[in-house]
């Protein structure tokens, strides 16, 4: 099944941006497979089985959001990403700390009774 996943993925993002766009108009199996493959490679049952129901009852639904992340993204996107998407956020920031910058010296004022 991964192997099989694998080249599917790897078939489908070497289609071109206008072809995917193309196959989403004419026929949700493509886009279905792919969220079925991703969901395949990261043993994600409930992925699957997500998949597999979208393909065969939303799949004139999901076509929309599938065009906009592609146009948007150039991909389709799935569960799986949503789950990397959402550690990214959450993970702590590795910059480093900001510095206080120490506060500039002013310029001495003359006073009136020195300019005398």
């Amino acid at each position: 099944m991964k192997d099989f996943a694998t080249k599917y993925i790897k078939w489908y993002d070497s289609v071109p941006l206008w072809a995917k766009v193309l196959l989403c108009f004419l026929w949700a199996i493509p886009a279905g497979l792919y969220r079925f493959s991703k969901s395949a490679l990261a043993d994600n049952t409930m992925g699957m089985v997500l998949a597999v129901i979208v393909t065969l009852i939303g799949g004139e639904i999901v076509f929309f959001l599938d065009i906009i992340t592609l146009i948007l993204k150039g991909k389709i996107f799935w569960l799986d990403e949503l789950n990397e998407v959402m550690s990214t956020e959450s993970a702590p920031s590795e910059e480093a700390p900001a510095t206080e910058e120490a506060p500039a010296e002013e310029a001495p004022v003359a006073d009136e009774a020195d300019a005398e």
